[in-house]
């Protein structure tokens, strides 16, 4: 996703498949500083494990403990085929047009370029309209990462220090996060995504204490919710389980990204290892606050005592370390087709400046947006069927259609099936999901008035 290609190509320089048998692009990439498996493992999970595992609670409190798991298996086992076809199908892209990578955006203008005629005037416009929705999925979720650092250190500070608005915390952690958002080169994120996942997973063991602790009878939690509740369910459950943009510059950034897919591969070790934890995480939060829980579950533990404030501290750490890795791929997404930066100084020197500039806009912005809207819970829902409709399910289907167009699709058409019916269940998640989520906002933001009136 780094190096993108350098100029557009008409649907007349298009390669043919017989271009699969001649150009190996993992054997033409080149990264300046590459992460090796590990690194993409580390990086993997701190691009997902976050403020999702802890909303899932909430997730499973719309769902129903047995519909919650099994939700959540169909979930990730769709959104992971979905990422394996996307990575497939950015891959063919770059040896149809013979370059070492392709960002998502190029990967979708390529895709129309090589589908039915009938939508070759819309490739540059898909192309644009795919940056704008990774930009947006990213500056989504740091926002989500904005309140939710600030509300559990707002809960600390209330009980030692003052009642002090929200708004002053937020404050402090953008100007906090300065110096980290300015960090260039992903792998030097690597040190701060390892100290993250520690702090988070010691937060979360030390919440064990609280989960198993007076734990009700199961039998006095629902197992199956009614199904009008599950799209609340799948916006949670797809904030937590999934991170396109931020998978995708993983998988570009490193030295082997032959291992990353396949069965034993990088992602599928990373996924299962989050699946398991958010499951596991979700049903234990539920079955002990039950309809009480709140949109993270630190919020649901006691304010008063030391452990519970180390575990709110530890994780808010964890999920503020977090915030560079996703303003990183922000940065990406919008630089990435500006091509591979210039050799003269000058040049490099405006490209920096220019980098940092948006750097600084990016979390300016978040900051902005994470006063307004305090609201988690609409947050996390929105910004989950946004992206797990546009670039978990739509993005993928339609390259993966396109690039098929000219070779076949296979017998009985089954891949041209299996593309419409993702794009189907894109469309559904997207309009019920996000309409839900924007409702939300809506009614708390014309709460927050009335309040002030």
């Amino acid at each position: 996703m780094a190096n993108a290609a350098e100029e557009s190509h008409p649907p007349s320089t298009l390669h043919s498949k017989s271009s699969l048998y001649i150009y190996d692009p993992y054997e033409k990439r080149t990264v300046l500083v590459p992460l090796n498996n590990f690194d993409a493992f580390i990086s993997l999970l701190k691009c997902v494990i976050g403020t999702g595992i802890l909303a899932m609670p909430l997730a499973i409190r719309y769902s129903g403990v047995v519909a919650g798991a099994l939700l959540s298996v169909f979930l990730m086992i769709l959104l992971t085929y979905c990422i394996h076809l996307l990575i497939t199908g950015m891959t063919e892209c770059c040896r149809r047009i013979e370059v070492p990578q392709v960002s998502m955006p190029e990967a979708v203008r390529i895709a129309y370029e090589l589908g039915p005629g009938c939508v070759h005037c819309f490739a540059r416009v898909a192309g644009f309209f795919t940056s704008c929705v990774l930009a947006f999925g990213q500056f989504g979720l740091c926002c989500v990462y904005i309140v939710f650092v600030s509300k559990n250190f707002k809960e600390i500070g209330d009980y030692y220090l003052k009642d002090y608005n929200e708004r002053y915390y937020v404050l402090c952690v953008c100007v906090l996060q300065l110096p980290f958002i300015m960090i260039r080169k992903l792998k030097f994120l690597v040190p701060l995504n390892l100290i993250s996942n520690i702090l988070l997973y010691a937060g979360f063991l030390c919440i064990m204490y609280y989960l198993f602790r007076g734990l009700p009878n199961l039998q006095e939690r629902e197992m199956f919710k009614p199904p009008t509740n599950w799209m609340m369910f799948f916006g949670i459950a797809a904030f937590s389980l999934t991170a396109v943009g931020s998978m995708l510059v993983v998988e570009a950034n490193m030295s082997h990204p032959e291992s990353y897919l396949g069965f034993f591969g990088v992602l599928n070790l990373a996924v299962f290892c989050i699946l398991c934890s958010n499951i596991f995480f979700g049903i234990m939060g539920y079955w002990r606050y039950g309809e009480h829980v709140e949109a993270s579950i630190t919020l649901n533990i006691p304010q008063n005592e030391v452990l519970s404030q180390f575990i709110k501290a530890s994780i808010a750490l964890g999920i503020f370390l977090s915030y560079p890795l996703n303003g990183f791929v922000f940065t990406t997404v919008v630089f990435s087709d500006y091509g591979k930066e210039g050799k003269e100084g000058s040049s490099r020197n405006r490209r920096c400046a220019l980098e940092i500039l948006v750097r600084l806009c990016f979390l300016l912005c978040t900051g902005i947006v994470a006063a307004v809207v305090p609201n988690l819970a609409a947050l996390t829902e929105l910004e989950g069927a946004f992206s797990l409709c546009n670039l978990n399910l739509l993005c993928p289907a339609l390259i993966d259609m396109f690039v098929n167009y000219d070779v076949g699709y296979g017998r009985l058409r089954w891949k041209l099936i299996r593309d419409i019916l993702i794009i189907i269940l894109g469309i559904i998640f997207g309009i019920v999901g996000c309409t839900v989520a924007i409702r939300q906002l809506v009614d708390d933001l014309s709460r927050l008035q009335q309040n002030k009136s």
